[in-house]
């Protein structure tokens, strides 16, 4: 009985660490895989509605990550897309593999042992005709039943041809709040800033916000997100509140891991 009392909380401990749980559909947490561990992460990030009658995209990432160090992470994606829309001459579907990317995670202080759980994360994406870096400070704070995680995001994408190549700017703001209703299930809410500049000036700036809930086990987990566009602060559309030009009305994420 004393030998299973001190194994158990080892098993515990073994099973916790090796899956690097999200709270957050969109919001990074500082956490990482530990040394040699492995995980295959499914996303699908549902994007609805724009000022046509009908427009539905679906993005789709497979995600192999891999834990290099105790502090070091590393991923790679592959991407897809199938969009579907209707400006009023038809019905029109499209797929397209949307190219591969590569992800490196560093985490410099844990959210539960220190007072502020810090990393940086960095993902190249390349296609046949576009590339795009995104860098990410992550801040989180975990306690007993609560998780806080900030997201501070710099992407540039360079469209690519062989006259001239064209770049887009965008910065980003995160913010996740989620509370452990139970040891496998939580719920919260996410506010996502999202910034699109032209010439070193916003011209679309429009705020998303809605609820997430996870659910996870010591082998697996999964994450849902549901964000509403709320406002545009820049690049409205007409006499709507919203900007649907670069963004849309509703954007829903879907996350599911195992370990491997």
């Amino acid at each position: 009985m004393k030998k299973l009392l001190l194994v158990l909380p080892a098993l515990i401990f073994i099973c916790s660490s090796y899956s690097n749980e999200r709270k957050f559909g969109y919001t990074y947490q500082s956490l990482v895989l530990g040394k040699g561990n492995k995980e295959l992460e499914i996303w699908t990030t549902a994007r609805i509605g724009k000022d046509i009658p009908y427009y539905s995209a679906i993005d789709n990432r497979m995600e192999f990550e891999w834990g290099i160090t105790n502090k070091l992470q590393t991923a790679f994606y592959l991407n897809f897309r199938n969009t579907s829309l209707d400006a009023g001459t038809g019905m029109e579907t499209e797929f397209e593999f949307e190219g591969i990317s590569s992800e490196w995670k560093y985490q410099f202080s844990s959210p539960s042992k220190d007072p502020i759980g810090f990393a940086l994360y960095s993902e190249l994406g390349l296609n046949t005709d576009e590339a795009e870096l995104e860098a990410k400070l992550i801040f989180d704070k975990r306690t007993k039943k609560h998780t806080f995680a900030l997201n501070l995001v710099f992407e540039n994408e360079w469209e690519l041809s062989s006259s001239k190549s064209e770049s887009e700017k965008k910065l980003e703001g995160d913010f996740g709040w989620s509370y452990d209703i139970s040891k496998s299930f939580s719920a919260g809410i996410e506010v996502r800033n999202h910034n699109i500049l032209e010439e070193g000036e916003i011209e679309h700036s429009v705020l998303f916000a809605g609820p997430v809930f996870s659910f996870s086990q010591p082998t697996w987990w999964a994450t849902l997100t549901v964000l509403p566009q709320i406002t545009a602060f820049k690049g409205k559309t007409g006499d709507s509140n919203l900007s649907l030009e670069d963004h849309e009305k509703i954007e829903t994420r879907f996350l599911f891991s195992f370990r491997l």
